[in-house]
């Protein structure tokens, strides 16, 4: 859940508000109680315009608006002209607001931030690009790092895709064995009097059971979907899946390198921005890493705010390792930040591409195995009968 945080900075000695990811308020008031923050307000944040994310398609929306700056137009220019295109009342809502903040005076990012719909990290890209005037090449450096998070993700739907179908259609040829031929095998059975083994019992007495309650077996069925599809909606699939696998080392080492590949390329980003790396820090503690990730990015923030080395600071809380930890202490050396940081997303991103790509090779076989299986295990069990007949008539 969304929720807006309210602290005082003391050594700023001003009020911030920032936005923070969590699965409670209290989750939210210990992190920020934790990095040295005296939390002022937590409240859910619903109190910003609703206009549908998912209806908005930022890397298309930085596109265009690149596009049309890159043309001559000032951004309310840029902005109006979005705004006047047939592309739907979501986008044209999103715009309508953006365009008439402008015109209250109110900077771009202070716009987008207001609207709510616009990613946290494109957010401060574009608020670092008005300290230098450069909002094309934070709308360029976001779409890199989208480019690289969409990656990612198409990697990992593709290789569920095979995987899915095989299950799907294994689970399908199943419920017709068990719907359909099952029972006329039942009533071959039921006339004669050899013996049938417990395991064609069972499935005979299950096919039954399923064959006499149809409308309950579909109501089920529906009803299962239903709540599949509102589980997947709300994020609760998503979160169960992230659960599961941080509960297991192996799997969660992996799902780190995506995590760690988003956190470095955010960093990359805003550093080009003009951003203090502490500074991106807190603002990467929203992207949704996960709490144990995020706790471990506010121990590297306080590290830094106490003048720490970066290598050491990333060190200590477990955001390196060796080969990052040398890359890090190169930048301190040169000071080539932005490119230390883009070659250590960029090598979390391919450790975690061989990862998916292994991971497919080996799950592909194993689930056409275990539907081989099923499958053929119901087949003999239906067949068993025959067989023990025949061998008693010889």
């Amino acid at each position: 859940m969304q929720y807006q945080v309210r602290w005082f900075d003391e050594g700023a000695e001003v009020v911030r508000e920032e936005a923070a990811e969590a699965d409670s308020q209290a989750a939210v008031e210990q992190r920020f109680e934790a990095a040295g923050h005296v939390v002022l307000s937590v409240r859910r944040a619903t109190s910003r315009p609703t206009f549908g994310r998912a209806e908005l398609d930022v890397a298309w929306w930085c596109r265009e608006l690149r596009t049309l700056l890159n043309a001559g137009m000032t951004v309310v220019e840029a902005l109006e002209t979005l705004h006047s295109q047939p592309l739907g009342r979501a986008r044209a809502d999103v715009h309508a607001a953006l365009v008439s903040q402008l015109r209250q005076g109110r900077a771009l990012s202070a716009a987008m931030q207001t609207v709510g719909v616009f990613p946290g990290v494109l957010v401060a890209g574009v608020k670092a690009s008005e300290r230098t005037s450069a909002l094309e090449q934070a709308l360029d450096d976001y779409l890199r790092y989208d480019e690289l998070l969409q990656r990612l993700r198409k990697q990992v739907v593709s290789a569920a895709i095979y995987p899915a179908l095989v299950v799907t259609l294994g689970a399908a040829i199943t419920l017709f064995l068990l719907l359909f031929v099952i029972p006329r095998f039942s009533r071959m059975y039921s006339d004669l009097h050899g013996p049938v083994s417990v395991t064609t019992k069972i499935l005979i007495g299950s096919s039954r059971a399923l064959a006499d309650h149809p409308l309950l077996i579909a109501a089920l069925l529906v009803v299962v979907l239903i709540g599949l599809g509102a589980a997947w909606r709300s994020g609760a699939v998503s979160r169960l899946s992230a659960a599961f696998v941080d509960a297991v080392p192996a799997l969660r080492r992996r799902l780190d390198e995506f995590r760690l590949a988003k956190l470095y390329q955010s960093l990359a980003l805003m550093f080009r921005g003009g951003y203090a790396l502490d500074d991106a820090l807190g603002h990467c503690v929203a992207l949704g890493l996960g709490e144990r990730l995020s706790l471990q990015v506010q121990a590297a923030q306080r590290r830094l705010a106490r003048g720490q080395r970066v290598s050491s600071a990333f060190a200590e809380a477990n955001l390196t390792d060796t080969v990052t930890q040398r890359l890090l202490a190169v930048g301190e050396r040169t000071g080539n930040f932005d490119r230390v940081l883009q070659t250590v997303a960029d090598r979390h991103a391919a450790n975690f591409t061989t990862f998916v790509e292994r991971a497919t090779r080996i799950v592909e076989p194993v689930l056409l195995l275990v539907v081989a299986l099923v499958v053929g295990g119901i087949v003999v069990a239906m067949y068993m009968p025959v067989f023990d007949i025949a061998s008693s008539v010889r």
